[in-house]
């Protein structure tokens, strides 16, 4: 104790721990293996002419020489146990001797316990049954091709131009980052068992592009979409038993699958309001993490689902449905006067504004940057206005508490206030 104590002294004075032997990291030794097992296996192998990715025969030959080799090992042992008896009986004889079996003691097999299986509640219906069960209800939902290209968004790259005298980012990620994470949580959605998280959540304010990303991930994996939202699931209430059993039987079959929740919040509602008691929004709130994530294994291929991305969504949007004489367009000061409004009111301002009628105008009468202010403020009943700045607070209060690097980076900030009030 003494010693840790020390050190940690020294730590915190800023003199370096020489008696400190850093461990070694599991990544980096999986890296390493691998590396050496590529350097073995593959250094001399040349696949630049199979070009059907054929298997390669050696290697082939090999594995199935080991299970030969196995399997031929417990007979040759057998009949050498009874070459080596009749032996023994031999010398008997000869030398008059009476002739003793040796008794050879095979060791005892443990017996496994074997585990009940769970009754199977559909065990005489077929998956298809099942799945066009799931289909006729509204469950499954098909989803037409999407792409992660429609879903406009831009880095974050001023957060590396303002960071504070600790070297810390003031400034949170954009759209691009978070489309850059979803991105990567899918890799393990493929062939290969690599480690994926079970779910995903996406939160922010309405009309965001949070239910797009879903499609999208759907699109990309070619997968079942399943839409497990309240207003589907309310007339399950009194078999939910059942139905969890059919909706993990069918996802588990039908890899990789997708299952969607819409406004995912209403399952742990205390109070439930009363325009919402109808399709009862917390019935699948005590199942969700023991019923459904849980029982799903890592090899499951299934997951429960600024003013830069302003800029490039309007540039997108307007090149898309005006006509090409327009590249000089006011699209940087679009995208600052309305860049508080969310993506879906912009794609909707931009497809109603220039419609067929109004694009067949577009020569004899100039495009106005206020056609897009008057679609907002005039056009609708009630005007359309960007998400108020207390439920953007709400989101960012959320952020901070479920991020971890933000809890961590809250912990330094409060033992550097402390060390500077003891200097003082």
């Amino acid at each position: 104790m003494k010693e840790a104590k020390r050190r940690k002294k020294l730590r915190d004075a800023g003199v370096i721990d020489i008696g400190y032997e850093l461990t070694a990291s599991k990544a980096i030794e999986n890296i390493e293996e691998t590396m050496k097992r590529y350097s073995k296996d593959w250094r001399n192998v040349d696949e630049y002419l199979n070009k059907n990715h054929d298997p390669i025969k050696e290697w082939v030959t090999e594995e199935q020489l080991a299970k030969i080799h196995q399997e031929v090992r417990g007979l040759v042992d057998e009949y050498m146990r009874v070459e080596y008896e009749l032996l023994r009986e031999a010398l008997a004889k000869d030398n008059d001797e009476k002739y003793k079996a040796l008794k050879v003691k095979y060791p005892k097999k443990k017996k496994e316990k074997r585990k009940k299986k769970p009754k199977d509640m559909t065990g005489d219906r077929t998956l298809e049954s099942l799945y066009n069960e799931l289909k006729d209800a509204g469950i499954i939902e098909e989803i037409g091709h999407r792409d992660f290209d429609e879903f406009i968004t831009d880095f974050n790259f001023v957060a590396d131009d303002t960071r504070d005298e600790d070297n810390l980012t003031t400034l949170g990620p954009a759209k691009g980052d978070i489309k850059m994470v979803i991105q990567e949580s899918m890799l393990g959605m493929g062939e290969f068992d690599v480690p994926k998280p079970k779910s995903l959540l996406l939160i922010g304010p309405l009309n965001s592009g949070k239910r797009l990303l879903c499609e999208i991930i759907a699109s990309e994996l070619d997968a079942v979409f399943m839409n497990l939202s309240p207003e589907n699931t309310y007339k399950y209430a009194k078999d939910l038993k059942y139905f969890l059993h059919v909706i993990l039987k069918v996802a588990k079959a039908f890899q990789p699958t997708i299952m969607y929740i819409e406004e995912a919040h209403r399952l742990f509602w205390k109070k439930v309001p009363p325009e919402a008691v109808d399709i009862n929004p917390k019935l699948l709130g005590t199942s969700l993490a023991s019923k459904i994530l849980k029982p799903l294994k890592k090899n499951d291929k299934i997951v429960l689902c600024d003013y830069g991305t302003s800029f490039l969504l309007w540039l997108e949007l307007m090149t898309e449905n005006a006509p090409d004489d327009m590249k000089e367009y006011a699209y940087s000061a679009l995208a600052r006067v309305l860049q508080a409004y969310n993506s879906g009111d912009i794609d909707d301002n931009v497809k109603e504004t220039l419609n067929i009628d109004r694009r067949m105008r577009l020569k004899n009468e100039a495009l106005d940057p206020n056609e897009f202010l008057e679609y907002f403020l005039s056009k609708n009943e009630p005007p359309i206005f960007p998400p108020d700045e207390k439920i953007m607070d709400k989101f960012d209060k959320w952020f901070g508490s479920a991020n971890k690097l933000q809890k961590l980076r809250k912990s330094y900030m409060a033992q550097k206030l402390a060390k500077a009030t003891k200097k003082k």
